[in-house]
């Protein structure tokens, strides 16, 4: 009997164990759910690990790629990616092969800034795998406008959603670009990147009370509601640590 708690939420399964500081994340499919619930999953240096199925990242890909594309990847010595830096992410949209170079290089790069910045931009990566294309999503938690004369251009972006049509390492040299661009900028161009499609998400402006105001600056209160709808105020000890990515985006 395994000694972990399981729940399908939003289409995904968590995976919980009293011990662990966040729960595991698969996504769900009902031919694999009874084997991989029926054992006991621990940690293992950031991973999820079982004595039986083995790295619980690994054994998603080989599920959703199938077993020959794997021991073909796995022979020529490429990794499987988290493509957060979220060991315990392993949803299929957050996992992709990649040679061991590049995978050490983004390591020492892309991981560490993106978590460096992620208070000021929030960018993740990611992998639908229904269409192969890939999508950087930038959320902001600063304030960010476009500069490049469109409709809304005096309004605070919300999230920016990149498509990608190429190898992977240049969706992670793209990602890099962004980081230093803002790290050094405040600001990054989209001109010189090599996405084949974009969509923006643009901020609501919302009238605070007086005392709703005063509870959002004392870290009080992180949303409020307006027309029955729910909104997250952005603030000092609340922010976005990602935007979802859009599923089944395709090419133009």
């Amino acid at each position: 009997m395994s000694k972990n708690r399981f729940e399908i939420v939003n289409g995904n399964i968590n995976i919980l164990r009293d011990d662990w500081k966040q729960c595991a994340q698969v996504t769900y499919r009902e031919d694999y759910f009874e084997e991989l619930t029926s054992v006991t999953w621990r940690e293992n240096n950031g991973y999820v690990v079982n004595n039986k199925l083995g790295y619980l990242h690994r054994y998603i890909m080989e599920k959703w790629y199938g077993e020959k594309i794997f021991d073909e990847m796995s022979k020529k010595g490429w990794v499987v990616d988290h493509m957060n830096n979220n060991g315990f992410d392993c949803r299929i949209c957050n996992l992709e092969f990649l040679a061991p170079n590049p995978n050490i290089a983004k390591g020492h790069n892309l991981d560490i800034e993106a978590e460096e910045q992620r208070h000021h931009i929030a960018l993740n990566l990611f992998k639908d795998f229904s269409t192969g294309l890939y999508q950087i999503s930038i959320a902001f938690n600063d304030n960010v406008y476009l500069s490049n004369g469109i409709e809304k251009m005096g309004q605070p972006i919300n999230s920016i959603f990149l498509l990608y049509d190429c190898d992977y390492r240049l969706v992670i040299n793209d990602a890099e670009q962004i980081l230093l661009e803002y790290k050094t900028n405040r600001k990054f161009r989209l001109d010189k990147l090599n996405y084949i499609d974009i969509k923006y998400e643009f901020s609501t402006f919302i009238d605070l009370s007086e005392q709703e105001f005063d509870e959002v600056i004392n870290g009080n209160r992180m949303t409020v509601e307006r027309d029955g709808k729910t909104y997250l105020i952005i603030g000092k000890n609340n922010y976005l640590v990602s935007a979802h990515y859009k599923e089944g985006w395709n090419k133009k």
